[in-house]
């Protein structure tokens, strides 16, 4: 009689019970490399998603922007939103690390640069460059100087040389 008392209460719960979702075949589309796919539920965190990506693609989660329809996905998002049978992949962006963004020397010189902090963020440089001369400005790849050999449209601070080096593994196609 207790045993079955017992089983009865366990079965009884305030929570709902969540259908258990159907995996799908999720495509992902890196620029410059190709393409994977991953079987995975609806209900999976973005972060979560990125975990998986990266036994694919030995990219870090962290250096991993994931955009999917023009929007970015954000760490808290789940694929709810992704379509499995429109076709269109999720994009996967990926950039160096905040260690390779500030590149070796700093600036002219060879040393820091005097009064201006490090930056920490690669996702966000600043609008009109670097604080100080064209001179100060320095490449993301090697930390050289830039002078007027940087490119600085879209944010991609690297030299002429550089760019044209790592330009099909960013994503950028030469037509000519």
């Amino acid at each position: 009689m207790a045993a079955t008392l017992i089983e009865s209460m366990q079965e009884l719960s305030l929570k709902e019970l969540s259908a258990k979702t159907e995996p799908m075949m999720v495509q992902f589309k890196i620029a410059g490399v190709g393409r994977f796919e991953l079987e995975l539920e609806a209900d999976v965190a973005v972060r979560d998603v990125k975990k998986f990506a990266k036994e694919q693609c030995n990219i870090e989660p962290e250096h991993m922007r994931l955009v999917y329809k023009g929007r970015q996905l954000k760490e808290a998002d789940s694929l709810e939103c992704y379509d499995s049978k429109a076709g269109e992949p999720i994009q996967l962006f990926f950039t160096a690390g905040h260690v390779s963004m500030m590149g070796g020397v700093g600036g002219t010189g060879g040393g820091r640069r005097a009064n201006v902090p490090p930056q920490r963020n690669p996702f966000s440089a600043p609008v009109r460059g670097l604080p100080g001369s064209k001179g100060l400005r320095s490449s993301r790849v090697s930390g050289r100087p830039g002078g007027m050999a940087l490119i600085r449209k879209y944010g991609i601070l690297m030299k002429r040389q550089e760019f044209r080096e790592k330009a099909q593994e960013i994503g950028f196609v030469k037509y000519r």
